[in-house]
């Protein structure tokens, strides 16, 4: 047995041991703490006063998961699940894994929209995350969220089934399709790529390597490629009043504000995040 006991709690300091030199050691506990979650149906209170015994074959699923974290791969990809604005939600390697920031995208949304029997189109909608918490807190409304990425819609779809929560998904390319279709929105929201090419060599591993570059990259030299064109389907789409709302790069909140009110929308606002980062601006189609 490569552990001295096989005892749940007991795995922690191995846990440390062997991630040390990747991780911090408050990064460590929790990732042990969301293994022990979803593989063994424990929470971090319960697992003090466990006495639980792992089997043989156990062990060796969490020896499997720390040499799979050993090479940078996150967590939720190990698992296949991160929780979302208390949502579960399936990832892989085809959709990024939800950040706290969108969590607060989406609670910005669902505080600024008064009305029921709402249409919100989600732009880019990766794992679904974003329409499906708002549908989940605005139940009568109409929720569509596309995405240029087919593994992406199926992964969204099987996010809408888990949680069976009704929004629809199309597979659609922001930039070269035809939106002619869309029905008007009250609100429109993305999280497009925002990340410049040149921020590649300041980021991590878990980040570079497992999370999909056509998610989250745009080149330096158009760094509101995406923003631009969102920004002109929402003119032709928003409804009188309706509502645009980003999340986006810290450095563009500026250049993003103007853009919104270039294009006819007022009481445009940035919004920090809880790192006190500016990471969202949303404005009113006047």
């Amino acid at each position: 047995m490569f552990v001295k006991s096989n005892k749940l709690v007991d795995l922690l300091p191995y846990y440390k041991d062997k991630l040390i030199d990747l991780y911090p050691v408050s990064e460590i506990e929790n990732i042990f703490y969301i293994v022990c979650d979803y593989k063994h149906d424990l929470k971090k209170i319960e697992i003090s006063i466990s006495y639980n015994h792992l089997s043989e074959s156990e062990l060796l699923m969490h020896r499997s998961i720390i040499k799979r974290l050993l090479t940078h791969e996150p967590i939720q990809h190990i698992i296949g699940e991160v929780e979302f604005y208390g949502l579960p939600f399936h990832v892989n390697s085809t959709v990024l894994v939800p950040r706290p920031e969108t969590e607060e995208l989406v609670d910005l949304i669902i505080q600024e929209a008064h009305h029921k029997n709402l249409h919100i189109l989600d732009i880019g909608t990766g794992s679904g995350c974003i329409p499906i918490c708002l549908k989940n807190n605005l139940p009568s409304s109409t929720i569509t969220g596309i995405d240029v990425s087919k593994e992406a819609i199926e992964v969204a779809n099987e996010n809408s089934e888990l949680n069976k929560l009704e929004v629809s998904f199309l597979k659609k390319n922001i930039l070269t399709s035809d939106l002619s279709d869309l029905p008007q929105q009250d609100i429109i929201v993305s999280n497009p790529p925002y990340v410049l090419e040149s921020d590649k060599k300041r980021m991590s591993k878990n980040v570079l390597d497992f999370d999909p570059h056509l998610a989250l990259f745009v080149d330096d030299t158009t760094p509101l490629l995406f923003y631009k064109r969102i920004t002109e389907l929402a003119k032709e789409k928003l409804k009188s009043n309706g509502m645009l709302f980003f999340e986006i790069h810290e450095n563009f909140a500026k250049e993003t504000e103007q853009l919104l009110i270039d294009n006819g929308f007022t009481h445009v606002k940035t919004v920090q995040d809880m790192q006190g980062k500016d990471r969202m601006v949303w404005g009113i189609l006047d």
